[in-house]
Formats: C-alpha cells, structure tokens, sequence
C-alpha cells in the first residue's frame, strides 16, 4: 500500500512538474513574441524619426506581414497607407518610373479599386514615357493595365476623388488615348484609329486631346495611303489605263480611292480644328499642303479645289 501511494504521488509530481515546464515554456515563447513585436515596431519608429521613409516602409510592410493583430498592427496600417501615397506622389515628380509603378501596384494591392492611383500611374507613364521627346514604350503594357481598369471603374460610375469637377469623358478621352497610342506603336493600325477616333468623340473640343488623335490618325492613314498607292502603281501601265480594268487593277484603285476619301476628312478636320483652335500654323500648314495634294489625286477634275473649300467649310474651317 505504501508503495502503490509512493508511486501515486511520484507521477503526480512528475505531471506536475511537466505541466510547469510548459507552462514556463510558453510565458518565456510569448515573452519571446512580444520582445520580438517590439524590436519591429522600434525599427519602424526609428527609421519613420530618421527620416527614411523606404526604410520606415520596408520595417512596416514586415511587422505586417508577421504580427497582422500585434498591438500596433492598426496604428502602423494607417501610418503604411499615408506613406505609399506619399511614396507615389515622390516618384511621379521625380520621374522615377519603375519605382511609380512599384509603390502603385503595392497600393493597389490592398485597394484594387483605386481610381485616383490608377488614373495616376496611366497618366504619367503617358506624359513622361510615351509621349516624351524621346518616346519609350517599354512600360506601355502597364499603362494599358492600368488604363483599361481605370476606364472600367469610370464607366461603372467611379470618380476621381480631390477634383473640383470630375470630367469624365474628359477621363476616358485621356485613358482611351493612352491605348490607341500603344495600339498604334506595336498593334493594329485600323485599330489605333478606332480608339483615336473614341478619344476624339469623348473630348471633341480639347486641343490637347483631340488635336493630337487627328494627328496621329493622319499619320496612320497616310501611311496606309502610300502603301496602297505603291502597290496600285506597281501594276502594269496598260493595265490601269484600260477601259476596261482587270479585277484585281479595279480592286487595288478601289482600296486606294477608299482610304483617299479617309485621309481627305481626316486631314480636313484636322486643318479646320488647327485653324479654329489657333494650333501651330507650321503644323496646320504641312497637313493642308498634303490634304491638298491628295485631293487634286483623288478629284483632279476640280482644278479651283473648290470641292475641298466645302470640305474645310463643313468641317468648322473659318472662313479665309
């Protein structure tokens, strides 16, 4: 009986003392833990104090990713959600493209929705890339990422927040540019034109918008002209000077009168807008010097262009 006691009490204390060892275990590996939450919410705060805002962010992002309910966790999201707009708005006055788009898809991450990030990050990829003087396209497939999300929340019903007065079809005229203008570099031209064609439709009046899309569409359809024609002169003479053309001579004429009659309004609308919205008379000039020509090609029967006259009167042209 003594011994059945002894050994009753010798397990006893042995769970006892096994019990106290884990919980010992687990005062000192949560002791652990919440020295370990305060060293990474001090190298935030140290680096937010010094200064350093890419430090300070990539110290925030960390205690986020491994303490999401710590105590600091609500106090240190607000303070990250300040600081990457912060970290945008310095990359875009610095140009600083890539780091732009970085900080922009780590916002856009936790606010997929973003309109004003999106409508941002497009917009300046444009500006300071594509458009630039010395163009690059090489972030053209993110600013078509960016544009298409931006035109779908738009046309949802979303609007820029901060503005005095969301244009938007002014917002889908910029963002739908942005596509026809990487559409025209290393896409389809017909369609390039489509879409240069929608940005004009949305901001008819804009001299920074529709100006530049005619442009571009004169550009693309003289291109397309001078294919045609080439191809239309490279038939034999007899051929096209028959009475009676062959299908093919017929079909080559038809395709090359067809993008004529393009080019004539495309080129005529640009000339009226350039001239009723004062644009630069050099560019004005070059574009009604080369309508011209294609006109007498296309109508040499009217030698007094008064055909064209009427063209440029219906198309706002003022008068001369």
């Amino acid at each position: 009986m003594f011994l059945r006691k002894t050994k009753g009490a010798t397990a006893a204390s042995l769970a006892l003392f096994a019990a106290l060892a884990l919980a010992s275990s687990a005062v000192v590996a949560a002791q652990e833990i919440v020295q370990d939450e305060g060293a990474a919410y001090r190298a935030w705060h140290d680096a937010s104090q010094a200064g350093d805002n890419a430090k300070a962010l990539a110290a925030a992002k960390e205690y986020l990713e491994k303490y999401p309910t710590g105590q600091y966790a609500d106090f240190i999201k607000k303070w990250y959600g300040a600081a990457q707009m912060t970290a945008l708005d310095a990359a875009i006055k610095e140009k600083r493209t890539a780091d732009m788009i970085t900080v922009g898809r780590e916002i856009l991450a936790r606010d997929p929705e973003n309109l004003n990030v999106l409508y941002a990050l497009a917009f300046n990829i444009r500006r300071n890339e594509l458009l630039a003087a010395a163009s690059s396209f090489a972030n053209a497939p993110a600013a078509v990422e960016f544009s298409r999300k931006a035109i779908a929340l738009v046309e949802s019903g979303k609007t820029l927040t901060g503005v005095a007065a969301f244009d938007k079809n002014a917002t889908l005229a910029w963002l739908t540019q942005i596509l026809a203008l990487s559409e025209a570099k290393s896409g389809s031209p017909a369609d390039a034109i489509t879409l240069y064609e929608k940005s004009t439709s949305l901001a008819p009046n804009d001299p920074q918008i529709a100006a530049r899309n005619l442009l571009a569409v004169v550009t693309l359809r003289q291109a397309k002209y001078g294919e045609l024609a080439k191809a239309y002169n490279a038939l034999p003479e007899a051929d096209r000077a028959a009475a009676e053309p062959k299908p093919e001579v017929k079909a080559a004429k038809d395709a090359l009168n067809a993008e004529a009659d393009a080019l004539i309004d495309v080129a005529a609308r640009f000339v009226a807008f350039g001239k009723s919205k004062n644009l630069p008379p050099a560019t004005v000039e070059r574009v009604n010097q080369m309508l011209e020509t294609i006109y007498k090609g296309r109508f040499p029967e009217d030698a007094t262009l008064d055909g064209l006259k009427k063209v440029l009167a219906d198309k706002g042209a003022p008068a001369q």
